[in-house]
């Protein structure tokens, strides 16, 4: 397998049993790790120790040597849902998934309202920013962009400039 034809095509693998086991982990949406510890549990009925965990860490991902029962189990996964059975997001396959998010999201017309009040503030805001920065400095001598105080323009009088 040359470097343009990885490139191009990154989920193909050289090693059949390899590239199984990659297909049956974007099948179920997780990682190869995490369906390794799956199909661990599965075939041993317990979870991994930490010393299992590196030892296999490195024999699969390293070494690139699948075993028996990690192979068994991505057949299995692509055999389920090459019949249309496999439901990838049952929480037997996710749960080793960390919870990102604890609370839910407000919805509907109550997120409508947030993002709107939001954003008036934000532009109340700015304005009082922008009002205070005038006062400060001296008056804009147009209402429109760019403000360009006396100061600005030369005049040290305060003397209103006459327009063009």
């Amino acid at each position: 397998m040359n470097v343009l034809e990885l490139l191009l095509h990154p989920d193909r693998d050289e090693d059949i049993d390899r590239a199984g086991v990659v297909h049956a982990a974007n099948l179920l949406e997780v990682g190869e790790f995490q369906l390794l510890q799956l199909a661990f549990h599965e075939w041993y009925g317990r979870e991994m120790q930490k010393a299992e965990k590196e030892s296999f860490f490195r024999h699969v991902f390293f070494e690139k040597s699948t075993p028996s029962f990690l192979r068994h189990y991505a057949r299995k996964i692509v055999m389920r849902h090459s019949r249309g059975e496999l439901c990838s997001h049952a929480r037997s396959y996710h749960r080793y998934d960390t919870r990102v998010f604890t609370s839910t999201l407000p919805s509907g017309a109550f997120h409508f309202l947030g993002v709107a009040t939001l954003l008036i503030l934000m532009l109340f805001g700015s304005l009082a920013v922008a009002n205070y920065t005038v006062d400060r400095v001296g008056g804009c001598t147009d209402p429109l962009p760019p403000c360009m105080t006396t100061q600005d323009l030369g005049g040290s009088h305060g003397k209103k400039m006459s327009s063009r």
